[in-house]
């Protein structure tokens, strides 16, 4: 679910300054990987991901790059330390034998001069799928925080996948099969620390 998640994939919106590809870092402090799915068609289940690493390196320029982006499948955290469990066991994500998820995508799309969606491959559980993330919103540019600047692209994405592709048929379908992934994500060049 990760969904990586991705945002890294955010930085293709950098203004063509660099002649050269340029290598990002994720900012684990403001990017996480948020989760929903239908309970017995009455309400939602939800999630976040709290530990995401990645990189980005992506060339201005061209607007080419290459994105690798992990979650940590046991940093899954619903509020209710039960299901959690049976989140991290075999029944689902089975976090023992596949501990993270990990996306890897190089189709950035612009629509009307805007990153518009990012397209890859999704591996969790074992299996990897494609993958699409639409940019609800996104910017790059430098930001100043406590007097120190520093350029930050960021923005919010959402795919749904549907888990029964990735082997996870578990309460199937009293717990819905469409999971609804949205991403936070703020990235930074290489080296940058994270405010």
């Amino acid at each position: 679910m990760v969904l990586r998640t991705l945002a890294l994939l955010t930085v293709s919106g950098i203004a063509g300054a660099h002649a050269a590809p340029v290598e990002y870092t994720l900012d684990p402090v403001h990017t996480t990987v948020y989760f929903s799915a239908s309970h017995v068609e009455r309400s939602s289940v939800r999630g976040r991901f709290g530990k995401i690493d990645g990189r980005l390196i992506y060339d201005a320029d061209s607007g080419t790059g290459a994105l690798d982006v992990t979650v940590d499948l046991a940093s899954v955290d619903t509020g209710n330390r039960t299901l959690d469990g049976v989140l991290r066991s075999a029944q689902f994500f089975d976090a023992a034998q596949h501990p993270v998820a990990r996306l890897r995508a190089n189709r950035f799309l612009t629509e009307g001069g805007r990153l518009a969606a990012v397209e890859g491959e999704l591996t969790l559980h074992g299996v990897t799928q494609p993958l699409r993330l639409l940019a609800e919103r996104f910017r790059c540019g430098e930001v100043t925080f406590f007097g120190v600047s520093r350029q930050v692209c960021g923005g919010d994405f959402r795919a749904e996948v549907p888990r029964s592709a990735f082997g996870m048929t578990r309460f199937l379908p009293e717990v819905g099969d469409t999971v609804t992934l949205q991403v936070a994500v703020e990235a930074s060049p290489a080296g940058g620390t994270a405010r």
